[in-house]
């Protein structure tokens, strides 16, 4: 199940959120050193592909185990691109002025001390406007 689709706990939303600029950063390394080489490399077998008995241990071909390293970056990818996509999807649903502030500061990776010295507010505060956004993000 995709993170697009999956319905998560409050406290996993909140992680998602202040892992957010992490996710990013990531994404673009990722796709600077790998996409151009594995590109949709995480294809499902069809057919009679899929019924083969599939190789046990490690492979002793270094292209091989260099395809699969990439294959695991692919994945890798696409998991943290999931996981943006979940919040990306929902930052509509956040209407009040201060709410969307405090979110989007939060996700420029600002702590809850500096948005709270930005926006003149308590750090208790900014992490109860956060638990708020969380609830309006869940499904």
């Amino acid at each position: 199940m995709s993170y697009a689709t999956k319905r998560y706990s409050i406290e996993k939303i909140m992680d998602l959120i202040n892992d957010y600029p992490y996710y990013i950063s990531r994404i673009n390394e990722l796709r600077k050193n790998y996409q151009g080489v594995v590109s949709g490399g995480n294809i499902a077998q069809y057919g009679i592909e899929a019924t083969l008995p599939k190789p046990q241990g490690n492979n002793s071909d270094p292209i091989q185990n260099e395809v699969q390293r990439l294959l695991r970056m692919d994945k890798e990818l696409s998991r943290l691109e999931h996981k943006v996509l979940y919040v990306q999807n929902r930052m509509d649903r956040i209407l009040d002025e201060k709410m969307n502030s405090v979110f989007h500061l939060r996700l420029c990776g600002k702590t809850y001390k500096e948005i709270a010295n930005e926006l003149n507010l308590s750090s208790q505060r900014v992490h109860q406007i956060m638990k708020e956004i969380c609830y309006l993000l869940q499904d």
